[in-house]
């Protein structure tokens, strides 16, 4: 049965999926970039205690800022809550 725009709820569904993990990738990569620039300086072979320390922080810093923008949205929408 043909639903919203003619399109039936499990292709809808599909296409939530695709555009969700496709926004997963994105934020992925910029948590990469950004924390990459900010904690490492001449790439050696390994890692320092320092450079995965700051990493670790660096991405816990940047999941608990994205979720909450994420729920600040979706409160503001009427949404509730969330978060990844």
């Amino acid at each position: 049965m043909a639903q919203k725009g003619g399109f039936s709820p499990e292709l809808q569904r599909a296409v939530q999926q695709e555009q969700a993990k496709a926004q997963l990738q994105r934020t992925v990569s910029e948590l990469t970039s950004t924390c990459w620039e900010k904690c490492i300086g001449t790439p050696g072979r390994s890692l320092s205690s320092r450079e995965e320390a700051c990493l670790s922080d660096c991405a816990r810093r940047f999941i608990d800022t994205t979720n909450f923008i994420v729920q600040r949205a979706q409160s503001q929408q009427g949404g509730g809550g969330g978060g990844f």
